[in-house]
């Protein structure tokens, strides 16, 4: 479908295709999935609700999750003497998450990407798919590159309400791409909108790449530069009435001698160098800024990195 709407618009923006067309289109080649599978293979703003990371979560989403495990009183008779079931149900959750735990984000839909992951457990029993099920959708990060990607997504799973459990997502926007997203974060449609598709969203991490080094500026100056972006501003306006956590991350191409230069400074910084020892960079190449209402860095990406 992409190669043949792609070879129609060659002159046209490569995203165009896929905006003009609700995201609800094509679901037939993801809705004969299981919800897990629909996770690993291809197939929205919230109204002033709210004052507005990693891949990984800690004991809070543990807990989380560990919540919705039900009880071994609740297990039938098949099942309730199995090994597995003899456990503590922390330890089940334990068990399940080490199986269907990604430490890195999951990119969808790509068809080629490899995950340790064992989302085929679910398919073992119902007990098991009832019990684990929740784990996949909480503990992972999905990532998307577009905004109809993620729509298509949190509409194809098998139950829509494993959209609920997601806590955190990562977004790969480019400049050009702005309205397109903004056209996501500010609506609150049904069919379409970020807090709509994905209403359980506690933190957002934004992949921002659009501005360019300046050879003619120093870092201060180049960060301050980035900063006002008014393609970006729009960003975080939209955004942070969305989600509770905004992370953005600025992913700057620079030239090699300035990641050295940067690479050493922060290396002094973690060993305590004494003052003018080496030259500082700007803080935001050297930790999280909290900056219009949301946590800003920079990454800066060498010349063969992707955002």
């Amino acid at each position: 479908m992409r190669q043949r709407a792609g070879s129609n618009t060659n002159m046209a923006d490569p995203y165009q295709w896929r905006e003009s067309v609700l995201s609800t289109r094509s679901l037939s080649y993801v809705s004969n999935m299981d919800a897990a599978e629909a996770m690993l293979r291809p197939s929205t703003l919230r109204k002033n609700t709210l004052s507005s990371i990693t891949s990984s979560y800690g004991d809070e989403d543990f807990q989380d999750a560990l919540t919705q495990v039900p009880s071994a009183d609740a297990l039938p008779p098949s099942v309730s003497s199995s090994p597995l079931f003899r456990l503590p149900r922390d330890l089940r959750l334990q068990v399940y998450s080490h199986l269907l735990t990604s430490p890195q984000p999951i990119h969808w839909p790509i068809e080629h990407q490899f995950h340790s992951l064992s989302p085929q457990l679910l398919r073992t029993c119902r007990p098991i798919y009832e019990e684990a099920a929740h784990v996949l959708y909480q503990t992972n990060t999905p990532t998307f590159a577009h905004p109809s990607d993620a729509n298509m997504f949190a509409h194809a799973l098998s139950n829509r309400s494993f959209a609920c459990l997601i806590p955190h997502i990562t977004l790969r926007i480019r400049s050009n791409d702005t309205r397109l997203w903004t056209g996501w974060f500010n609506t609150n449609a049904a069919e379409r909108s970020l807090v709509r598709d994905l209403p359980g969203l506690r933190q957002l991490t934004i992949r921002y790449r659009g501005p360019r080094w300046q050879p003619s500026l120093n870092e201060k100056a180049n960060a301050d530069l980035w900063l006002k972006d008014p393609k970006l501003q729009e960003i975080i306006l939209s955004v942070r009435k969305c989600v509770a956590e905004v992370r953005l991350l600025l992913c700057v191409r620079l030239p090699e001698e300035v990641i050295e230069v940067i690479t050493r400074g922060v290396a002094a910084q973690s060993d305590r160098a004494e003052e003018g020892e080496e030259r500082m960079p700007h803080v935001m190449f050297r930790r999280w800024v909290w900056l219009n209402g949301c946590h800003i860095r920079v990454e800066p990406l060498g010349k063969d990195d992707d955002i």
